[in-house]
């Protein structure tokens, strides 16, 4: 390991440029935007990388060309639903807003908690956070008591 500033910058910048690389030919859309993102960032601030991204490409069998049809491939189907974002929400909080909305959605037909828990939970599925399953069993054990079949331990 080197204590000398521009050899560490030089491997900084190499290490960014293999990243961006492997972005850019990522059929993963969020990592191919954050790749071109990162790219014009670095640009605009005066650190241009391109060619050792361009470099990284050739090295690993990519050609601009490539690389360009891969993030093409990588832009987003407009009708395809938000991918789900339930399991990054810690399960305590899915607990507590499934518990909650399961009583407002038990409140009286009509009442401004129903509407409101409802168009809460559809906002929230149209995010990627679906409670309906943790919902739907939550209204279960609250109306019918849970499951006899379910072991206690």
């Amino acid at each position: 390991m080197t204590t000398d500033p521009n050899a560490q910058l030089e491997a900084i910048r190499e290490s960014v440029a293999r990243h961006i690389a492997n972005g850019l030919v990522s059929t993963i859309h969020i990592r191919a935007k954050a790749a071109r993102d990162l790219a014009t960032e670095l640009d605009a601030n005066g650190a241009n990388v391109d060619y050792l991204v361009e470099q990284h490409l050739i090295n690993d069998g990519y050609s601009r060309a490539e690389a360009t049809t891969a993030r093409a491939a990588a832009e987003p189907d407009p009708w395809a639903p938000k991918p789900s974002i339930t399991e990054y929400i810690p399960a305590p909080v899915r607990r507590v807003l499934a518990d909650r909305l399961a009583h407002m959605l038990l409140s009286p037909a009509g009442s401004v908690l129903q509407v409101q828990a409802r168009e809460l939970t559809f906002a929230l599925k149209a995010e990627g956070f679906d409670l309906s399953d943790p919902i739907k069993q939550h209204i279960t054990d609250l109306t019918l008591g849970p499951d006899p079949a379910d072991v206690p331990f």
